[in-house]
């Protein structure tokens, strides 16, 4: 009978250890590694619970909360789960589009769409971001005819100086001709004159 009274002794002794012994804030002896990831995503602290989430899905979701659009995509990338595919190709269109990376954008929002077609989030945030590729291809066009004028002026500026500056030399040239006519005129005027008076 001793031996069965020792074991209690001890049980009972551990267990008390256990109550004595102060565990860390958040830790728990009965939590897995996920579910102390949920608890920190519950309070907010996005980046630890991202550090901690295994599954790429939940990884994504704390990354896109905390502001890491970049590393959310690259989570929501690497989804593999069917369960949550669709959803996974849905925030990836959002992680880009957050970049303002439209086109890759539309292309997650497609993809997610083959998964579960016609939902209403996945076609309105599709619809914004095709609107985007096109305010963007016609703030481009209107850059480039704002900057064709400047070509095209600076273009007419210099044929301008380069007329300018041929009309000088032809007029330089012109002046010289007479300037040469007349003293050759001169010239043979003075001749003639010698050659009459002598």
């Amino acid at each position: 009978m001793k031996p069965c009274v020792q074991r209690r002794c001890s049980a009972v002794w551990f267990l008390l250890a256990l109550l004595v012994v102060p565990l860390p804030v958040g830790a728990s002896l009965f939590k897995t590694p996920e579910q102390d990831a949920a608890g920190k995503f519950e309070d907010g602290d996005y980046t630890a619970a991202a550090s901690e989430f295994s599954d790429n899905y939940r990884r994504g979701v704390a990354l896109y909360r905390a502001g890491r659009y970049k590393d959310a995509g690259e989570a929501f990338a690497s989804v593999e789960r069917e369960d949550v595919k669709a959803d996974a190709l849905y925030n990836l269109g959002n992680t880009r589009f957050k970049q303002s990376d439209y086109p890759g954008a539309i292309d997650a929002y497609q993809q997610s769409l083959k998964l579960r077609a016609n939902d209403e989030d996945t076609l309105h945030n599709l619809g914004l971001a095709k609107k985007m590729v096109e305010q963007r291809t016609t703030e481009e066009m209107t850059e480039e005819k704002k900057d064709q004028p400047k070509e095209k002026q600076e273009s007419e500026k210099k044929k301008s100086e380069d007329q300018k500056q041929e009309s000088e030399q032809k007029q330089s040239g012109d002046q010289k001709k007479e300037s040469e006519q007349k003293q050759s005129g001169d010239q043979k005027k003075e001749s003639e004159q010698k050659q009459s008076g002598d």
